[in-house]
């Protein structure tokens, strides 16, 4: 497969700071792939594109020990105008340097990394810097943080479903946490976040250490989309980015706890399977929130609920019968072994779409409570459940 795509450099300045940003020419799929994500049945067509941003001001893994900064990159898909003779984008464009970079690992990560050569030659459905679709409107900016060891590319059909159905999508790489590579830092995976210490209390001081990194991507990244979008003019008037819209799966609910907490700018909020930081679980947050989650024992169902309890707005938990912690990403759809009974994985994906699109419609678009029944997804009734919270 190779890496195909190329990278170049700007310099852009935006109120008289420079920031080096670099885009990712996205590289087109075979015309014969060996597997194509299922296509979305939305009212656009989607374009997409790459970027990689380097902040400066912060070390790349939170560790005083390294000279490296911190690169954050992003797949962006959007509503796009297309003609019928685009070619669709690649998949995994950088899979052949994550499986070369396995060969050094121990047995154990480098057997989770091959895993992933079941994604070579996968085609998408969306095409590699098409023009953002000109409607009159400006489209809501979604940022999403994939969990501990997914990929930036691991939503690539849940992404195409939104932006097919009037978002932009932005996922976020994040070094040391996701598994990924971008063009400075190169391949890099989960570390040892301390996560699992057996001292509770350095425990949690390490999950909020976490949190501050991660939420600090979404900061940076939401900054380098303005000053993209302010050096753009395909996408000034395009980009809503007041009103803007967080996503997280699994670890990436870590960053979206706190960057609710501590971002005004972010409206809306969702988690995908997990809770949040510690410090978050104490303060609750303020903004319209949603955990949509597979199945949970009662004692993490309890834990959950007494952080959506203390809401500051309106809080939403949705449980997805038949569907399990990797159903709303893409991996079940190569993996068989992520499959559930009950629900094939295009129509896990289609759910989770459809839940999410519409949560995200009522509080980013329409910014009003939704109802409580018709902003389900339009699937057999039993197989969601729905608990709501609202502020004391």
């Amino acid at each position: 497969m190779g890496r195909l795509g190329l990278c170049f450099v700007a310099t852009m300045s935006v109120a008289g700071t420079d920031i080096r940003g670099e885009e990712i020419r996205l590289p087109y799929a075979p015309a014969e792939p060996n597997f194509a994500i299922p296509a979305s049945e939305g009212l656009h067509s989607v374009g997409v594109r790459g970027f990689a941003w380097v902040d400066e001001s912060r070390a790349a893994t939170a560790r005083s020990d390294t000279k490296e900064y911190r690169e954050v990159a992003v797949q962006v898909w959007y509503p796009a105008t297309v003609d019928d003779a685009d070619r669709p984008a690649l998949y995994f464009p950088d899979l052949d340097e994550m499986l070369m970079a396995a060969e050094s690992l121990p047995a154990e990560e480098q057997r989770f990394v091959r895993a992933h050569a079941v994604l070579g030659n996968t085609a998408t459905n969306s095409v590699p810097g098409a023009r953002i679709l000109e409607s009159g409107q400006r489209w809501p900016v979604i940022l999403f943080s994939p969990g501990g060891n997914v990929s930036r590319h691991a939503q690539t059909a849940l992404a195409e479903r939104m932006a097919s159905r009037g978002f932009v999508f932005v996922s976020m790489s994040h070094p040391y946490s996701t598994i990924d590579v971008t063009p400075r830092t190169g391949f890099s995976m989960s570390i040892d976040w301390g996560l699992d210490l057996e001292d509770a209390l350095a425990a949690n001081e390490a999950d909020n250490r976490l949190a501050d990194v991660l939420a600090g991507d979404a900061a940076f990244a939401l900054h380098q989309l303005r000053t993209l979008a302010a050096t753009d003019d395909s996408l000034a008037d395009a980009l809503n980015l007041e009103d803007v819209g967080i996503l997280g799966h699994s670890r990436g609910g870590t960053t979206v706890g706190h960057a609710c907490a501590t971002n005004p700018d972010i409206v809306a909020c969702a988690v995908i399977d997990n809770i949040g930081p510690n410090r978050e679980r104490q303060t609750g947050i303020k903004q319209p929130f949603m955990t949509l989650r597979s199945g949970w024992g009662e004692e993490r169902v309890a834990e959950l609920h007494d952080y959506l309890k203390r809401t500051g707005s309106v809080a939403y938990d949705v449980e997805l019968a038949h569907s399990n912690h990797f159903s709303c990403t893409d991996l079940p759809l190569f993996i068989s072994d992520l499959r559930v009974e009950g629900i094939d994985p295009v129509t896990g994906i289609d759910a989770c779409s459809d839940i999410l699109v519409n949560f995200f419609d009522a509080y980013l678009k329409q910014q009003t409570s939704p109802p409580d029944g018709p902003w389900l997804p339009s699937i057999r009734s039993d197989d969601v459940k729905i608990t709501k919270f609202r502020a004391r």
